[in-house]
């Protein structure tokens, strides 16, 4: 079954009737979510039913506080692993006043009722002031419920917080583990100010936001780009050298000479490889660049002889 994508809004109802849902942000898709999500694929396969994932447009939490939007995967990437996780229904409820202060059993009434049984994470909570829960959900005779219990690793939650954290300090190892895969950024490549390509070194500078950033840095990244894969050499940061310019996500990419300006890629963080560093002048900074540019061609070879 083809992956059917339905948006919400407060006011609808979901109509599928006897399928095996499960609930949350799920932000970041990450082991603890892929976990979930296959638990209740299982349950789905042993009842012969459809298996959904709900999911919403956004933070309920950084919408309270009136934050800017940030994500470790939008919606499209949400799609894009749903559809390889063999889920058949995606409901994306937009995240609105109104959502926000519907009670918890409005929320049931309208998206859960008929679903034969729904699946969440041991902390998930839904309704006015967060008052759905687990309990709550278990007391409702109409579904099944199955709560998942809390994923460790090394004694440390998994959770998109940690996830965030690992990346904001640098940790891009940990980060990658707990995703189960290399963390990515994916947006279309926008005008730059040129300085790569006055070194010599010409770069895509790619529009990430509403992404998180890794920690400021030059990074060993793997590119997809128009359904190939390229590896490359990134720049997280403000460009010290050039007294702190706005943060910028600059790539040079091996393989490939090509304008990729206005085009979309998807760059996967493979490796930290140093941090961002003040130069005296431009020519130290290109001689550097040249160090790690050569550093990064020895990692291509390694993982094309692995």
């Amino acid at each position: 079954m083809v992956l059917k994508v339905k948006y919400l809004e407060e006011n609808d109802f979901i109509t599928e009737k006897d399928i095996v849902i499960c609930l949350g942000y799920f932000d970041g898709m990450h082991i603890a979510h892929i976990n979930l999500i296959k638990q209740a694929k299982d349950i789905a396969k042993d009842k012969g039913l459809s298996l959904a994932v709900f999911t919403f447009s956004r933070s309920i939490r950084a919408f309270m506080k009136r934050e800017k939007h940030r994500c470790l995967t939008t919606i499209d990437d949400k799609i894009s692993i749903c559809e390889k996780l063999g889920v058949d229904y995606l409901y994306v409820m937009k995240v609105s006043k109104e959502l926000i202060h519907m009670e918890a059993y409005e929320f049931i009434d309208r998206f859960l009722l008929k679903s034969n049984t729904v699946v969440v994470g041991f902390d998930f909570s839904f309704g006015y002031l967060g008052k759905g829960d687990s309990v709550l959900l278990k007391q409702n005779k109409n579904f099944d419920t199955l709560v998942v219990e809390e994923m460790k690793f090394n004694d440390i939650k998994v959770g998109s917080t940690r996830i965030v954290k690992a990346l904001e300090e640098g940790k891009l190892e940990l980060a990658n583990y707990l995703l189960g895969r290399p963390f990515f950024i994916k947006g279309e490549v926008v005008l730059g100010r040129g300085i790569g390509k006055k070194l010599g070194y010409p770069t895509a500078n790619i529009n990430y936001l509403p992404y998180y950033l890794p920690k400021s840095g030059v990074y060993f990244t793997r590119i997809s780009y128009q359904d190939k894969l390229y590896y490359g050499i990134t720049n997280v940061g403000n460009k010290p050298t050039y007294n702190n310019l706005p943060i910028s996500v600059e790539t040079y990419v091996f393989g490939i000479c090509e304008d990729f300006y206005n085009k979309e890629m998807k760059l996967e963080f493979l490796e930290f490889i140093r941090p961002e560093i003040k130069f005296d002048s431009e020519e130290d900074l290109s001689k550097q660049i040249y160090k790690d540019i050569e550093e990064v061609k020895i990692k291509i070879k390694e993982v094309n002889n692995a």
